[in-house]
């Protein structure tokens, strides 16, 4: 399944949960349906203690972002003065994708809200006639008489939209589906006429949603490696003690790669690791590869043959040999073309040989392919295959 498709996947099953949820409301009790009337503020409050927790200051304005609806609920019934609200939705939807993440309660955070209020400020000058904007409180939907600042507020509409889609692409961003998951309820609330608790189940789903976000963050965070995004030592433990008894551990090992630091900076290294990660991450044969540390990485075999590692390996290594990759140096106007080459080292798993024995001896084997000139896999000899 395309990365896209799977980082969309969880955001849209909420949302679609939601909307469904709301279509059969009458079904619960009503002492029930009493409680969902706070059913989003709850799930807002703890979206912010959670994004509290995990330091994630995006989190706090998205949720402050999407509680607007819940502030003024009514003004969604009948649908009026809404557009200049919609409008600063998605527009900051889409700045918030852009904006790098400095944490929760900071300078940078305190600017963002201050810049997200001042907008909603304004928004309730329009709302509340103390500034009037001829047509500018019309409804989206509204095209009987296009005006300057109803296709201004369209084309700010469109052009935000086209920036999250973009980026999600591109990236296969969990953070920008959740967005377009969430500005999706803002939709659905503008066109559809609902039922004020059918409205606040739909907004349970949004907070429901990034309080789900931040759970798959904060697993992301302790279990891939940030700089490669391949699974990190924590994940490669929990592999290890997952595997059968018929397994390989193969480590990999970027040659010369100190050498290669020194020599274009550290900021260049991180490149190179990056592009060695990612063929690691394409390995075949049913491998799945690690961040070990530093430039080493590992990759875990089940239930496979020799020769089927053998040549798992083989195609990692003739990969890394014979890419190219381009390497731009910030003190430098002239890029530079560089390859790098990588050692193997694998061994196999034996009665009463522990995980962590494997790795030792496929160290062991590795060392032996730097001594015997690089650029090698050498693999233990006997191996029950």
């Amino acid at each position: 399944m395309p990365q896209q498709i799977t980082a969309l996947l969880l955001p849209l099953l909420s949302v679609i949960a939601g909307f469904f949820g709301s279509l059969y409301i009458d079904n619960i009790p009503q002492v029930w349906q009493e409680v969902l009337v706070w059913l989003p503020m709850i799930l807002a409050g703890v979206a912010v203690m959670m994004a509290w927790h995990f330091n994630k200051g995006r989190v706090l304005l998205v949720v402050a972002l999407f509680i607007i609806p819940v502030c003024d609920i009514s003004t969604l019934g009948d649908l009026k003065n809404l557009s200049s609200f919609v409008t600063v939705i998605v527009f900051n939807a889409a700045l918030f994708s852009y904006l790098t993440e400095r944490g929760f309660f900071n300078r940078f955070a305190i600017n963002r809200i201050a810049l997200l209020a001042m907008q909603l400020l304004w928004c309730y000058a329009l709302y509340t006639d103390w500034v009037s904007i001829n047509h500018m409180t019309g409804h989206l939907a509204s095209t009987a008489s296009l005006n300057l600042p109803l296709i201004i507020m369209l084309a700010i509409l469109s052009l935000s939209l086209l920036f999250i889609v973009s980026k999600w692409w591109r990236e296969a961003d969990f953070f920008c589906a959740c967005i377009l998951s969430s500005l999706l309820v803002v939709i659905i609330l503008n066109t559809v006429m609902l039922t004020a608790i059918q409205q606040n189940i739909l907004l349970s789903s949004v907070f429901l949603l990034w309080c789900l976000y931040l759970l798959v963050d904060s697993h992301k965070m302790a279990y891939i490696d940030d700089l490669t995004q391949l699974p990190g030592r924590r994940a490669l433990n929990e592999r290890l003690v997952s595997l059968s008894k018929n397994y390989a551990i193969a480590m990999l090992d970027v040659d010369h790669f100190k050498k290669f630091n020194d020599t274009y900076g550290h900021d260049m290294g991180d490149i190179v690791l990056k592009r060695v990660a990612k063929n690691v991450a394409k390995v075949t044969n049913g491998g799945r590869g690690f961040r070990y540390g530093g430039e080493e990485f590992a990759i875990v075999f089940a239930n496979r043959t020799k020769k089927d590692i053998q040549e798992a390996l083989e195609q990692v290594r003739t990969t890394i040999e014979n890419e190219v990759i381009r390497l731009t140096q910030a003190n430098k106007s002239k890029s530079t073309n560089v390859s790098v080459t990588i050692s193997i080292g694998a061994a196999f798993s034996k009665p009463n040989r522990k995980a962590e024995d494997v790795i030792k001896v496929a160290d062991d084997h590795l060392y032996k392919a730097k001594k015997a000139g690089r650029n090698k896999v050498m693999m233990e000899a006997r191996g029950g295959r």
